[in-house]
């Protein structure tokens, strides 16, 4: 049954309008305070809720379109620049055809002898070295490249009536040749030449050879020379064949041209010969070993 609420006059000595409301004031302060102090309302002032109609939504972040059957680009790949590094400018070779300065500034500070400088005055430097190996590989003397004039004067013999021999006098006329082999620095020649061993094997090519063959054809060819036989010539028989002679042994007639012509520069000077090429075949080979 719902309340009804009576009203009742105002009587005398009841409470007046003003005061009621002073009594409500003060209640209502005093209970606002307990709130306070008891907790249940902060000390600070909350902060004023707009009205709804003035709260602005935060707009979300875009996300980006979906990529779709895109394929992701592929890793840069790092440019590498294969252009050759240029050689020191003394390490760069020249043309075969242009080489013959070259080597003559290679081996200037290198004593040659008059017979070395008249070697370089000449063109083609390489190549006529080159020819030197080939033909002596083949056992054959070099005769129109060797860098000296061949000895005056005619093979010297001894004839007693009975039988020819090979003179020991003749022996001399190569002491000349012996002694600048001799003088000569092979290491010195070695080390200064070696740079330029492809352009020997280049010019060795136009033999119809394989180029890397050349380093063995000096080999066999200081071999040729350094394995020549301990023979004294001196009294050797002789026997003429036209207008030539022959040795009568036939062991000595039959050995290649250039141990011959060794044999013929008499044992001492032989010595030397031998001595010198079995000192270059051993540099020759150690400068290979060392060869990139």
């Amino acid at each position: 049954m719902p309340h009804t609420f009576r009203t009742r006059r105002p009587q005398t000595g009841a409470l007046t309008m003003a005061q009621l409301l002073l009594i409500i004031a003060v209640v209502g302060v005093i209970a606002v305070g307990a709130l306070f102090f008891t907790g249940v309302l902060p000390l600070d002032e909350p902060t004023p809720v707009p009205p709804p109609s003035t709260i602005v939504p935060k707009p979300e972040p875009e996300l980006p379109d979906p990529v779709e059957n895109i394929p992701a680009p592929a890793p840069e790949t790092p440019v590498i620049d294969e252009t050759p590094v240029p050689a020191a400018a003394q390490d760069l070779l020249p043309k075969l055809d242009e080489s013959d300065d070259d080597i003559r500034d290679a081996v200037a500070d290198i004593p040659l002898g008059n017979a070395g400088q008249q070697y370089l005055m000449s063109s083609n430097v390489i190549e006529r070295g080159t020819s030197m190996v080939y033909l002596l590989v083949q056992g054959e003397v070099p005769y129109k490249l060797l860098p000296i004039a061949r000895p005056k004067g005619a093979f010297s013999i001894a004839d007693d009536g009975t039988r020819v021999v090979v003179s020991a006098e003749g022996f001399a006329r190569y002491d000349a040749l012996a002694q600048w082999l001799m003088s000569l620095d092979v290491e010195a020649l070695a080390a200064a030449l070696a740079r330029f061993t492809p352009l020997f094997r280049e010019a060795w090519s136009y033999y119809g050879e394989e180029a890397e063959a050349f380093d063995f054809a000096v080999i066999s060819a200081l071999d040729m020379i350094a394995s020549t036989p301990d023979v004294d010539l001196a009294g050797a028989r002789l026997v003429r064949k036209e207008a030539v002679w022959l040795y009568e042994d036939p062991a000595i007639e039959g050995l290649p041209a250039i141990q011959k012509q060794v044999l013929r520069m008499g044992p001492d000077n032989a010595a030397i010969v031998k001595y010198k090429a079995s000192q270059a075949r051993t540099v020759w080979v150690a400068t290979l070993s060392e060869a990139p």
